[in-house]
């Protein structure tokens, strides 16, 4: 976790020590899930096999470290998120918290006869084997162990998803994690089938357990679910305390510009009254306070306000927001207020072609920026003809276009004489540098073919200039609805690629790539007489590489 970005949408740094040991504890609590689900799995190869791979994960979860940091994060985890629960208001929840918060529920009653058959009946003196447990539960609990099995697969899943959506590596893994989300339950229930049917086929009968121990299992079962049940009802109660004290202390009008005025409980975030009045706003997170998607500018007295909890305090230090920008999430105002949503929710209808909804928010990627510029474009406007002019210009726009997007590019924007591409967006890092050098070096191919196509035509010769650099950049979703979103990639990454476009000018050469383009692409270009570009504010010179056609080969 050394992202240090700003972009909205992005999982905070700066957790509480609650959340953050909740958030830990469950990726503990995940990762024994999947190396369970792993062990399964093996159960197409035989039974054989599955306890062969057992030995090596009991020798990590049965250790003593290993098992003390299981049951801690279970503790912790499952302690920390009831404590949530009884903060949280039901009504207008978002679909994906509440599923979230039913499966974590509905684990327990499921995972209690789980233990009990397996860990506790092996300190009676049973066997804990696959072959003895597989054969126990083979006889009548087959369902228990697959609805167990998707309610902590599907609960882990959405919290890890939460955890990781807008993170920058995230869309270029996202549809390996999801096939890997389908996969591997399907392969443990395939591999527990496969195993069971071999047990039964076998004739294998599992050790009768004794009457008293019996007795005993079952008694402690039922003063388990017991607990749990008085344990849900303690959070329900503190729930219903919470809700008739936020209904006594009165009630706080909000005011929303361009939405009405509202009255709400005092106490309520001012997410939960955006959703309980039905408001548009949006949440990334689901209102963890983790991205800065959900602020809102407070136009009223932000004096009047109450301070920021230190999850709140963090995110706004990173966003490096004015005093009287909050996260609505966070915010539970007690007196009057008026606030202005600052982002709004892109509807469905334009998220365009598959993918791009991933960048509706902005999201950080390492990209490569190529700026195409013509030269003397000017000169060339006063001595042509308006007719010549824009036919050159659709022609070239479109051979530049087809240079761009014959190597994976996306032109993202064009101004009057040139325009700007961006590659690796659906690639590694490298292949995108190396691809963008690759179409400047059709494009000026594409420049020699205009040439000689206009010929005498064109009053003085067509030349371009052509800049790259690789980089970080915001990749976001840009327009409205009347037009239409495009997607732009912004930040510096981009300006340096014009700059270096623009330097072109005064070294005489019609491509100039950096120092980090070049490293990215793993060619070998010449410098530019080792001559630098000084950009104010950076404190270090970008070294300058011309582009040569011997050293870019053809695949």
């Amino acid at each position: 976790m050394s992202d240090t970005d700003t972009a909205p949408g992005r999982i905070a740094l700066r957790l509480p020590r609650e959340r953050e040991l909740r958030l830990w504890a469950g990726v503990v609590l995940f990762v024994f899930v999947v190396t369970h689900l792993l062990n399964h799995a093996f159960g197409v190869f035989g039974v054989g096999v599955m306890e062969a791979v057992q030995n090596w994960r009991i020798w990590i979860w049965q250790s003593t470290i290993g098992t003390g940091l299981l049951y801690g994060a279970l503790v912790v985890h499952a302690a920390l998120a009831l404590k949530r629960l009884t903060t949280r208001r039901i009504s207008r929840m978002p679909l994906e918290d509440l599923v979230q918060i039913a499966l974590g529920l509905a684990i327990p009653y499921f995972l209690i006869g789980h233990v009990l058959g397996t860990r506790v009946t092996a300190t009676y003196g049973y066997s804990e084997s696959y072959t003895e447990v597989l054969a126990r539960i083979w006889r009548g609990d087959q369902f228990k162990q697959i609805l167990l099995l998707l309610c902590a697969w599907t609960h882990g899943c959405i919290g890890i998803g939460q955890m990781l959506r807008g993170r920058k590596f995230y869309a270029r893994w996202r549809d390996l994690l999801i096939l890997t989300t389908g996969m591997l339950p399907t392969l443990a229930l395939a591999g527990f089938f496969a195993a069971g049917r071999e047990i039964a086929a076998q004739g294998y009968t599992p050790e009768a357990l004794k009457v008293n121990d019996t007795v005993e299992l079952m008694m402690l079962g039922q003063r388990l679910l017991l607990g749990f049940a008085g344990l849900l009802a303690l959070v329900a109660l503190v729930m219903f305390v919470r809700v008739l004290l936020r209904l006594r202390s009165g009630s706080i009008t909000i005011r929303y510009i361009g939405h009405g005025t509202f009255k709400i409980p005092r106490g309520t975030t001012v997410l939960e009254a955006s959703r309980a009045n039905g408001i548009p706003h949006p949440a990334q997170c689901g209102g963890r306070g983790r991205c800065s998607t959900c602020r809102v500018a407070v136009t009223s007295d932000p004096a009047a306000l109450p301070p920021p909890n230190p999850a709140e305090r963090g995110m706004l230090e990173r966003i490096s927001a004015p005093g009287n920008v909050r996260l609505a999430c966070q915010l539970r105002p007690d007196n009057d207020l008026s606030v202005q949503i600052l982002l709004p929710i892109v509807p469905t209808g334009m998220r365009g072609r598959s993918g791009d909804d991933l960048y509706r928010w902005g999201a950080e990627r390492e990209i490569t920026a190529l700026f195409v510029d013509i030269r003397a474009f000017n000169a060339m406007t006063r001595l042509q003809i308006p007719y010549d002019i824009v036919l050159l210009m659709n022609r070239f726009v479109q051979e530049m276009t087809q240079a761009a997007e014959a190597h994976g590019g996306r032109v993202d924007a064009f101004a009057a004489d040139g325009l700007i591409a961006i590659f690796g967006l659906d690639d590694e890092t490298g292949r995108g540098a190396y691809n963008a050098i690759r179409a400047a070096q059709d494009m000026l191919k594409s420049v020699d073919g205009l040439n000689k196509e206009f010929g005498a035509a064109l009053s003085i010769p067509l030349r371009v200039g052509i800049g790259i650099h690789s980089g970080p950049a915001i990749i976001a979703r840009i327009g409205d609805t009347e037009r239409g979103m495009r997607l732009v990639a912004l930040g510096e990454t981009v300006t340096i690629a014009g700059r270096l476009e623009a330097a072109t000018k005064d070294y005489l050469t019609d491509c100039l790539i950096s120092e980090e383009a070049v490293q990215r692409s793993g060619l070998s270009l010449p410098r530019q007489n080792g001559k630098n570009l000084h950009i104010v504010g950076r404190d270090k010179p970008i070294a300058l590489y011309m582009l040569e056609e011997a050293a870019v080969p053809a695949e």
